[in-house]
């Protein structure tokens, strides 16, 4: 995955309409990913929008930087605050996709390996079989369980080494691949922590740089190596005629990471005290907005088709396009003020007494 995802608002980022406005960029860009096919079978450059998910890691790892750089982490209550805001809806999210399911008979063929977050240990067909967004969610509840660790292991080899440690681990899972190897140990291990823990570790680092100057020379090396990544994706990775090419190793397994490292430099010139989004501004409640609704679009949008399908079967093109985007940002808005929003502010008034008890 807030996504994916899909990640929650805490520490200095509370409020910060810039990290809420690309969290809603970020599920944007994933949905474009998979509505392309409404309107052309080869999409070309269109396919480095599944990029959105690396900005969705770069984020959450931001978000949750202050705890890696000294701040107190009291577990149970970040547990409880982390179940409320990603499980509830992420449940919900699973039982539509469940009843839109076809063939009906097997829709609960990997319901269990769902509930329990365990679809993407197995098989690609599992991974993706209600949702392919789905797949990031493991990942970054991975990383909040972890967080207590990881911040320990900050406070003996500050940030810098922690992040050396986890571009080192995910390279050595790259090298390590081989062509057509299938669901492996190691392919888990790429798409799950050790192997995106750099991603995170990225969002640390623009939480760092966020903090300093040179907000120029960040800008201009963000959007060179997000460039720089896009050319490679779209000469090895895109799809040609319609069919998928066959990256080299090296390319392929690194599109995620340079995608993370420009969007970490573009968060760290964007966010924080001294970024874009200091001071009031007209665009603040659209930002904010776009926020609220990015965990229910990543979560909501490919059941949009689905329903389209159902209910005006035959629809196809821009009209397609159109009529299933306004379907998801309505099943979003609901999602987060009937189901999302209230659980999560339980979570956090649960969070908040636990606390209180322990003092």
């Amino acid at each position: 995955m807030q996504s994916p995802a899909h990640t929650g608002t805490d520490a200095f980022s509370t409020a910060d309409p810039a990290i809420e406005g690309l969290r809603g960029v970020a599920a944007l860009m994933v949905l474009v990913t998979h509505y392309t096919f409404m309107l052309t079978a080869q999409p070309g450059l269109w396919g480095f929008a599944s990029t959105g998910v690396d900005l969705f890691f770069v984020l959450s790892g931001y978000v949750f930087a202050p705890y890696l750089l000294g701040k107190p982490l009291a577990l149970a209550a970040h547990l409880i605050r982390r179940f409320f805001r990603l499980y509830p809806l992420y449940l919900c999210a699973l039982l539509l996709y469940v009843a839109l399911h076809q063939p009906a008979a097997s829709a609960w063929d990997h319901f269990g390996a769902h509930l329990v977050m365990g679809h993407t240990l197995t098989s690609l067909a599992v991974a993706g079989y209600y949702n392919a967004a789905f797949w990031s969610l493991p990942p970054e509840v991975e990383y909040y369980l972890l967080l207590p660790l990881l911040a320990w292991g900050a406070a003996r080899w500050r940030w810098l080494g922690l992040l050396l440690l986890a571009a080192a681990m995910h390279l050595l899972l790259v090298a390590a691949a081989v062509p057509n190897e299938g669901v492996t140990p190691r392919v888990i291990a790429t798409v799950h922590l050790p192997g995106l823990l750099v991603e995170f570790m990225l969002g640390s680092m623009a939480c760092v740089l966020a903090k300093g100057g040179a907000k120029w020379l960040r800008l201009l090396l963000g959007v060179l190596v997000l460039a720089g990544t896009a050319a490679l994706y779209l000469h090895f990775v895109a799809a040609v005629n319609g069919v998928a090419q066959t990256a080299p190793l090296w390319v392929g397994g690194n599109i995620g990471l340079g995608a993370a490292l420009g969007y970490a430099l573009l968060v760290s010139v964007l966010a924080g005290p001294q970024g874009w989004s200091t001071g009031p501004s007209r665009l603040t409640p659209t930002l904010l907005l776009m926020g609220e609704l990015s965990y229910g679009v990543y979560l909501l949008h490919n059941a949009a088709p689905q329903i389209l399908a159902r209910l005006l079967p035959g629809t196809a093109g821009g009209l397609a396009l159109l009529l299933c985007t306004g379907l998801t940002l309505l099943l979003a808005w609901l999602a987060h003020h009937g189901i999302e929003k209230p659980l999560r502010n339980y979570g956090r008034g649960l969070s908040q007494s636990l606390l209180a008890r322990s003092k």
